[in-house]
Parts: C-alpha cells; structure tokens; sequence
C-alpha cells in the first residue's frame, strides 16, 4: 500500500464525507421545496408554467457558468476554501427568498441555491481522493450522491407542512447556514500529513484538463446520460397521466419511484462496479439496461410490473454516475493535481447535457409524442455507451495490477 493510500485510511475521512454530503443536501432541498408551493407562488408572482419550470433549473443553469470556474479554484485555492464561499452564497439565496415576490430576483436567488453544489460536483474527484483509496472512489462519490436524492424527497414532502412560504424559505436558509458552520469547522482538503499540491497559475491547471482525451469521453458520456435522464424525470408524471390515464396523483407517487431507484443506484451501483472490478462493461451494460426500460418501463401494466420497472431504470440510470465522476482522480494523466479541473469540465458538460439537449433538441422533436420523448432519452443514453468505449480501462483489476506493476501506464 502506498503512503497515500495509508494517509487515506485516517478515520477522520468519514466526516469529510458527511460534512460534504450537508453541502450537497440544501441545494437540492432548497430547490424540491418550490414544486409543493407552485399553487402559491405561480399566482402571487403572476408567472406562467415556463417561468415556474424556469425557476425550478435555476441551480443547474447556474452550474453551468460555475463548473468549469469552481474546479480551477479548487486546483489553485483548494477545495475547503471555493466550497465555503459557495456555501455562503447558498445562505443568501436560501434565506431571502421570502423577501422577494417577482421573478427575476426570485430566479437570482435561486441561482445561488444551488452555488455550493455545483461547486462539489466539480470537484468530487478531488476531495475524496485525498481520504479515499483510489478502488473505492467510485463507491464513495456513490455514496455522497445518496444526498441530493434524499435532499429531493424531504423537500417535496416536508414544505407543505410549513404554515407559510415565507417560513418554508427562512428554515432552509437557518439549515444551510447550520451546515455552512459544519463545513468551515470540520472540512479538510486532506489528512494531515499529506504532501501540497503544487500551486500553478489557473491557466496551467486547466490547460492539462483539456488536453485529456479520457476527461472528454467521460464528459461527452455523462452530458448523453444526464440527456436522458431528465427528460425522463421531467415528462414521466405527465405521460402517466395523460397517456397511461392514470390519476395526478398516482402518477406523481409513481413517478417518483425512479427517484427511489435511482438513489439505490448512486449507492449499490459503484459498489458493484467495485466487485465485478471492470469499469467499462459494467458501464457498457447499465446504460443499455436504462436505454431499454428508458424506453419500455412506462408502459408497463400498472401494479407490480411497472413499479419494479421504473425502480430499476431509476437504478441503472443513476448507476453509472459514481464511476464517471471519479475518472479525473483515476485517469493518469490528471491525478489530484489536475483533479478539480477535469472534474469541472465533466459537470459542466454533465449540466449542459441536462439543460440544452432536452430543450433544444429531443422534446422540439418529440413535441406532444411522449413515446418519441422517451425513445429519443433512450437513443440518447444508449449513445453514452460510444464514448464509454473508447476510455482506458481503470476499474479495480487495472487499478490493482497497475500497483502491482510498479506504476507503469495501463493498457486501454
């Protein structure tokens, strides 16, 4: 075992863990408390349905801009310090929500919801695989996102409950800054011990990211899965009514089982990817798996049949995410120096996949049609698969035998 890998054994790694997945709970809680409240704000705001769904992508479009921005500071400043001002900006947008009851500010405000997670999607990589053995990143990045998945249930559940709006957006603005506090108390870029990494001009971190032919596939991979997993999120409850004819309600009970799914995916997926100990089949195979039931799940018979089915499109779907996102701190040409770098570009595209391309491609091709919206989600996840095969294999067997190796390069 190497002396990083010792330095990863510290105990002290599983609080890194929770405290970041605190961070990542509130984004998302902060954004699944608005569908319950849509009866609300949609008439007091004077906003139509778009401005509302507007509003619910308002933490990803930010994303978009922040990514990329978020992992070069990390590389440069480290991870603790680009988290913590993202978190703070998070208390603001949480909080003073209530103050403000026309769009535009409201939108602003939901931008920075969701500051301090895109922040940690960039730079997931790099956080954990200073604690982490490097076979077990993978299983680790599964783990944390278990977070957002709970972050959404809570949200959607619990905000009902709260006697006013104003009330609802306050308490997640107290929560997020009880977690700021535990960030900046407890987080650590690394155990104690650990070598610095060198400190480089920005320019220079991102330079190495871009020229990395495994950080591109990992990024074209995940931006045709996130494609199609938010096309399917986004359009299932409507489909189930309007084309399977199945009540509102029910509907939204059903749907959200490829939420539940999904979270057993984010953790068992990884986990098994770790066992099998070949990254790229096991890839190659759950993203196929959720192109079919992408395609076939939802028109299954009501009952046991389509319940099982969208639970386990939920899982395979959400499956492939950890071992994507853990590729920069795996790929040899990145490692942790270049980590929060690569690991940008890899949620920015991952977000550009999840915004432009059900926006401007697959629902203005499937218009009203929801068995073209889902079969084209369904192209679109069996496409990942393209990219996927070109990527060096880095699953736990080449990881083992390139230690045993003594370090020398492994084979595609």
């Amino acid at each position: 075992m190497s002396d990083v890998d010792k330095l990863a054994l510290s105990p002290y790694r599983w609080v890194v863990l929770v405290v970041a997945m605190l961070a990542a709970f509130i984004g998302s809680y902060a954004q699944f408390q608005l569908p319950p409240l849509a009866y609300k704000l949609i008439p007091a705001m004077h906003i139509s349905s778009s401005q509302f769904a507007a509003l619910m992508g308002g933490p990803m479009t930010g994303s978009i801009f922040i990514c990329l921005l978020g992992g070069i500071l990390a590389d440069r400043y480290g991870v603790k310090n680009v988290v913590t001002v993202g978190l703070v900006l998070e208390v603001i947008g949480c909080t003073f929500r209530f103050a403000t009851m026309s769009f535009w500010p409201f939108f602003f405000l939901t931008v920075l919801c969701g500051i301090a997670s895109a922040l940690l999607t960039s730079n997931l990589a790099k956080l954990f695989g200073a604690w982490f053995p490097m076979e077990q990143l993978g299983t680790i990045i599964g783990i944390y996102m278990i977070s957002p998945s709970l972050a959404m249930f809570t949200g959607t559940a619990t905000t009902a409950l709260f006697p006013s709006m104003a009330s609802a957006f306050i308490t997640s603005g107290v929560i997020c800054l009880v977690i700021l506090v535990a960030w900046v108390a407890l987080a650590k870029n690394k155990p104690d011990g650990a070598p610095d990494m060198p400190v480089m001009p920005a320019t220079k971190y991102l330079g190495v990211a871009v020229k990395s032919s495994g950080v591109w596939l990992a990024s074209f991979a995940i931006l045709l899965a996130w494609a199609a997993i938010m096309t399917f999120n986004d359009f299932l409850p409507n489909a189930l009514h309007a084309v399977r004819g199945i009540s509102p309600v029910e509907a939204g009970i059903i749907g959200s089982l490829v939420t539940l799914g999904g979270a057993f995916g984010s953790w068992l997926g990884p986990v098994i990817c770790n066992r099998v100990g070949t990254m790229k089949p096991f890839l190659i195979v759950c993203s196929l798996l959720a192109a079919a039931g992408l395609m076939w799940a939802w028109q299954m018979p009501v009952g046991a049949p389509i319940i099982i089915g969208l639970m386990l499109t939920g899982f395979f779907m959400n499956a492939t995410g950890g071992p994507i996102l853990s590729l920069p701190m795996l790929l040899p040409e990145i490692g942790p120096v270049y980590a929060g770098s690569a690991g940008g570009i890899i949620a920015t595209m991952m977000v550009l996949g999840a915004v432009l391309v059900p926006t401007f491609i697959i629902t203005p091709l499937a218009g009203t049609n929801m068995i073209m919206m889902f079969g084209l989600a369904a192209l679109s996840f069996a496409l990942s698969v393209i990219p996927v095969l070109f990527l060096k294999e880095l699953g736990r067997k080449a990881l083992e035998a390139k230690a045993r190796q003594g370090g020398e390069g492994i084979s595609d």
